[in-house]
């Protein structure tokens, strides 16, 4: 059974030692694994009985990886709330989902994110030049060159901008970070953390700049006691980012 609820209403985040484990760490990731592998295989079967549904996303594997990519996302968010919430008992606090101020916003996660973002984008330059390559494009970069409508651009994004750093916010640095913080201390639990995240995007010429990046929301979380700070900051940094891709774009 799980601490009493009122051991996690202040600011203990990520300071207390948390209910869950490894093993819940590991199950929740085999599970949005598994419903993005699942979604794929019936959703590539069902996308070729029915017309493309958005304006502008010209090809059906594009609405696929959005698609996806929402599932993953909302499976990441719901799975984690489950364990914490359903499983053990515990609030919603208990992954740094506290009251928080516009401050920490506007003054930590906004222009944290938009630091982040130069320091990935020099990384990734030092790491090209070094290396005398050219890094692969990302598969998001292919299909925003292919994005012809508003309905599609906005769709970008809600995933991007939205979904997906509210989703890898609450799993990497709200769930995982605690748990191995508690367990190792803070500095092997941001370096953990963060490589975790680096490695789960599955993209080795990018793993540095982003594990990098992960350092810096995982340290912004043990400073502010709350985890929606970085949340903001992991969506300035990828609209940003988002914003750049689509600069000189009409539609």
């Amino acid at each position: 059974m799980a601490k009493n609820l009122g051991d996690f209403q202040d600011s203990g985040f990520p300071r207390r030692r948390p209910p869950w484990g490894i093993k819940d760490i590991i199950v929740v990731l085999v599970l949005v694994f598994l419903a993005g592998f699942a979604f794929t295989s019936i959703g590539a079967r069902f996308l070729d009985r029915v017309p493309l549904l958005v304006p502008g996303l010209n090809s059906r594997e594009a609405v696929l990886f959005f698609a996806v990519g929402f599932v993953q996302a909302l499976c990441f968010i719901g799975l984690v709330l489950f364990c914490v919430s359903g499983k053990y008992h515990t609030p919603p606090a208990a992954i740094g989902l506290i009251r928080f101020s516009r401050r920490d916003i506007l003054c930590t996660g906004v222009p944290g994110g938009l630091g982040i973002l130069v320091v990935v984008r020099f990384l990734m330059s030092l790491i090209a030049f070094l290396t005398h390559e050219t890094p692969p494009p990302q598969p998001l970069t292919e299909l925003l060159v292919n994005i012809r409508s508003w309905q599609s651009l906005l769709i970008s994004f809600l995933l991007v901008g939205v979904l997906a750093p509210l989703g890898e916010e609450i799993y990497f640095r709200g769930f995982v970070y605690p748990a191995l913080r508690s367990r190792l201390g803070v500095l092997p639990a941001v370096l953990i953390s963060s490589s975790f995240f680096g490695a789960l995007h599955f993209d080795p010429f990018r793993f540095l700049p982003l594990a990098v990046g992960g350092a810096a929301l995982a340290v912004m979380c043990e400073r502010t006691g709350s985890l929606f700070p970085s949340i903001a900051a992991h969506s300035t940094w990828n609209i940003t980012m988002l914003l750049l891709l689509l600069e000189g774009r009409s539609f």
